[in-house]
C-alpha cells in the first residue's frame, strides 16, 4: 500500500497495529462462533479510493448490499466515529468478504487486540496472510507480530528472514516490525545503526507512524 492509500488513513488499523495486545486467551471471544473469515474470502483487492459514507450512508449501504467492497469499507470507516466496536468489526468483516484487503486487515487486527482462543488466533493469522498475499503492507507485518507476540516458540531465523523479505518486497509496516523485534533482541544480533534506516523505509512505504524522529522503534508502537 502506498503512502496515499486509503488504508493508511484508517484509524482502527493503525491504532491497533501500532499498540500491543492482551495476550490472554478466552474461548468464546468475538468471532468464535463463526467460520473463519479466511475460509470465505474470495479475490481480494487493495482499495485506493473509498467513498465518504458518513455523508451518504444510505447510498453506501445499498451498494454494500450488492457487495461493492469500497462502499462496505466506507461504511466501516464512517462507523468508527460513533458506533460500538462490535458493529465496526462486523462492518469490516462484511467489507473483507466483499473483497477489500484493507478491511480484512482491520477485522483481524480488531480480534487480535483482544482475548482470543488458540483457534481464533490461527484464524487471525490466516486472515492477515490472505490480505498480505495481495500486498496489504500492514497485514504482512501483522503475520509476524501474531507469531512473535502471542506466546509460543517461534523460529527466530525463519521470522527474521520473513520480515526482511516483506520489508524488501512490500515495504512499509514490515520494516517497522523488523526494527521493533531486532531492537528487542527477539530476532538475534543486529546493528543498532540499522534501526533508523528501517524506520525510514517503513515511512517511505506508507507507514506514517514510522515517520519523523524516534529514539527507538519501540516508541512507535505506543
Amino acid at each position: 500500500m502506498k503512502a496515499n492509500a486509503v488504508g493508511v488513513c484508517a484509524l482502527l488499523t493503525i491504532g491497533l497495529i501500532s499498540c500491543g495486545r492482551d495476550k490472554g486467551r478466552q474461548s468464546g471471544a468475538a468471532g468464535g462462533a463463526r467460520t473463519c473469515v479466511a475460509d470465505s474470502i474470495g479475490q481480494l483487492q487493495l482499495l485506493s479510493s473509498v467513498p465518504k459514507c458518513a455523508s451518504d450512508r444510505i447510498a453506501c449501504d445499498l451498494k454494500c448490499r450488492l457487495r461493492d467492497a469500497a462502499s462496505c469499507l466506507g461504511l466501516a470507516y464512517a462507523a468508527e466515529e460513533s458506533s460500538p466496536p462490535e458493529e465496526v468489526r462486523g462492518l469490516y468483516r462484511q467489507a473483507c468478504l466483499a473483497g477489500a484487503a484493507n478491511a480484512c486487515t482491520n477485522y483481524a487486527a480488531s480480534l487480535w487486540a483482544g482475548q482470543v482462543s488458540e483457534e481464533q488466533l490461527a484464524c487471525v493469522r490466516r486472515t492477515f496472510e490472505k490480505a498480505c498475499a495481495v500486498g496489504e503492507q500492514f497485514a504482512c507485518g501483522m503475520v509476524a507480530r501474531v507469531v512473535l507476540e502471542s506466546g509460543g516458540n517461534a523460529d527466530v531465523g525463519e521470522w527474521r528472514r520473513y520480515l526482511q523479505g516483506k520489508c524488501d518486497e512490500v515495504g512499509g509496516f514490515s520494516c517497522r516490525v523488523l526494527a521493533k523485534h531486532l531492537e528487542a533482541g527477539t530476532l538475534g544480533k543486529f546493528d543498532a545503526q540499522a534501526i533508523p534506516g528501517l524506520l525510514k523505509r517503513a515511512c517511505d512505504g506508507g507507514d506514517i507512524y514510522a515517520c519523523g524522529t524516534h529514539a527507538t522503534a519501540a516508541e512507535t508502537f505506543k
